[in-house]
């Protein structure tokens, strides 16, 4: 982990820390506090507007270090809907509808103008414009979801702020792991910023979330999880990942929704029957224990998504082994039902307990034996026309003639990579398999760069980048870096003193250019602006940073270098 992700993460925890107190203050002042009720668990006056501390901490965190584009625009712009949403709720007590409506509006920013959704979602045997309006659904479900999943849990002192922060940075360690810094970053720089506020919220609380926070956490977490989750892109890895980590708020919403319908009750009427509360009342192990205990299974829970990167039998097993834990506590604590205890039933088939619910005295198992005859034919004939069905289908792929396979664009790596070249190349990697354009433009002009003013990696008469140029004009390249930058570059070579090596970059602009290359004006150019920092001063360049322009042509769906500003 570079120690520019790891500063931004103490950067915002410091702002959050001095900002708290200050925005808790005026909180008070104003009158913006948790008012006590039956379903309330805390006592006196507790402001609930520390989301305000942690959502300004994570702006000022995104100015020093963020670098911006489409992407990271369209998350902050949808933040901003989803706090403004969250704050009026913490004064006025906004309507569910209207909440939602809020969410629902955040959501169409990232997908309309970040062009952020879930990626690579495909129904068979339907047309993939259809395919893409379902993922477009899902997407604003997922992000809706797992807002209000976020905003349920927060019920002790605590519990939200440090569930939020185990599941940031399981994301930011596996997107490193893949070479995302990116999303590294984006990450911790919310961890800190919630991490600084967990000081004052932790049991005994001084200040509360409030919806603005806790809805604003959520979404955060949603959306960065539809960035990849650095995971190599796939519907299934961009939210199987993140599902496994947020286990404890998905299933504590999942069971409040299926527990308020059992019982005829509205989605929005609140409830003590969460798991927090089971936890403080039903075993009674107070505030701080039962909040520590959903911080263990969080990191177990996180820990299956992170040993999925590296053994996929063993990440499968610890968490088929929690779920099992998971659905014997619902059941025993009547979390759902009274009556419901389905595998608790089925356990007393070979423990015979007397505390356990036997088969036979469930209706259930009354109404299987009296209608038993009846519906094993019923479920012969449906067995009988799936078997069918499926050799009908596999018949007809088996029939269906080969279609040539869509070429994949691949770019070269080059010998001897540095640290740095590894991780833009894998982030290329990524971008290509998402299909993310502006990405893959930035991702080649940083590689080329990169590659191109490094020569610790390099051998006599190489030349670095060229693998990344347009290949009609590699000669002139060629001849331009022997000339120029790569003049003296064997004698630093040979002596291997001094040479230059780019540790870092940052994107300042990606954007359409109005240059081109004569007779290929009818190709699109763009021009990526770089800043490159190099391990000490570069004796070439005679600087430490470098900033420059590359310009690039998209042409046959490839992205590459024709000109380099001096």
């Amino acid at each position: 982990m570079s120690l520019e992700i790891c500063l931004s993460f103490v950067v915002t925890f410091i702002i959050s820390l001095i900002l708290v107190p200050i925005v808790s203050k005026v909180s008070k002042k104003l009158g913006i506090i948790a008012h006590t009720n039956k379903r309330t668990i805390h006592k006196g006056i507790i402001a609930r507007t520390g989301g305000y501390a942690i959502y300004a901490s994570f702006l000022i965190g995104t100015m020093i270090f963020l670098k911006t584009d489409i992407q990271i625009n369209s998350i902050l712009i949808g933040g901003f809907i989803v706090f403004l949403t969250g704050f009026y709720d913490d004064i006025h007590d906004l309507s569910p509808k209207f909440k939602m409506l809020g969410q629902i509006i955040a959501a169409l920013v990232v997908i309309v103008y970040g062009g952020i959704s879930l990626k690579g979602f495909i129904i068979p045997f339907l047309p993939s414009s259809f395919s893409h309006v379902i993922a477009i659904i899902i997407t604003i479900g997922w992000i809706v979801g797992i807002s209000n999943a976020v905003n349920l849990i927060d019920g002790l002192d605590g519990l939200c702020g440090g569930i939020s922060i185990i599941v940031l940075v399981t994301i930011s360690l596996t997107s490193l792991t893949y070479g995302r810094t990116d999303i590294s970053s984006l990450s911790l720089l919310l961890a800190g910023a919630i991490g600084g506020f967990l000081v004052y919220n932790f049991h005994p609380a001084s200040v509360f979330l409030g919806d603005c926070g806790a809805l604003f956490i959520g979404y955060m977490i949603a959306v960065i999880s539809l960035l990849g989750f650095g995971y190599k892109s796939s519907s299934f890895f961009t939210l199987g990942a993140p599902i496994v980590v947020l286990m404890v708020p998905i299933m504590d919403t999942l069971i409040a929704i299926i527990r308020r319908k059992v019982h005829h009750k509205s989605f929005s009427e609140a409830d003590k029957n969460h798991l927090h509360h089971k936890l403080m009342f039903s075993l009674e192990l107070g505030q701080t224990k039962s909040v520590l205990i959903l911080y263990v299974v969080t990191i177990l829970f996180s820990l299956c998504s992170y040993i999925y990167l590296y053994d996929k039998i063993a990440a499968t097993i610890l968490f088929l082994t929690l779920m099992l834990l998971f659905e014997v506590f619902v059941e025993a604590t009547n979390m759902i039902d009274r009556k419901y205890k389905p595998v608790l039933t089925i356990m007393n088939i070979f423990i015979k307990s007397e505390y356990l619910p036997s088969i036979k005295d469930t209706k259930p198992y009354r109404r299987i034996v009296e209608r038993a005859k009846k519906k094993y034919a019923v479920i012969a004939l449906i067995v009988i026309a799936i078997i069918f069905s499926l050799v009908f289908v596999f018949n007809k792929q088996n029939s269906t003639p080969t279609h040539k396979p869509v070429q994949t664009v691949e770019y070269k790596e080059a010998d001897n990579e540095t640290e740095l070249m590894s991780d833009i190349y894998n982030q290329l990697k990524t971008a290509i398999e998402r299909n993310n354009k502006p990405d893959i433009r930035q991702d080649v002009a940083a590689y080329f760069l990169a590659d191109y003013f490094t020569l610790s990696n390099k051998k006599e008469n190489q030349i670095g980048g060229i693998h990344y140029f347009y290949s009609d004009k590699k000669d002139d390249f060629t001849a331009y870096a022997k000339n120029g930058y790569y003049k003296n570059a064997n004698t630093f070579i040979k002596n291997q003193t001094d040479l230059p090596e780019v540790i870092h970059y940052d994107i300042i602009s990606n954007q359409d250019s109005y240059k081109a290359l004569s007779g290929l004006e009818d190709y699109s150019y763009y021009d990526v602006r770089i800043k490159i920092t190099f391990a000490d001063v570069n004796p070439i360049l005679n600087v430490e940073e470098y900033t420059t322009t590359v310009t690039l042509i998209e042409k046959n769906q490839r992205f590459s270098v024709v000109a380099m500003e001096e």
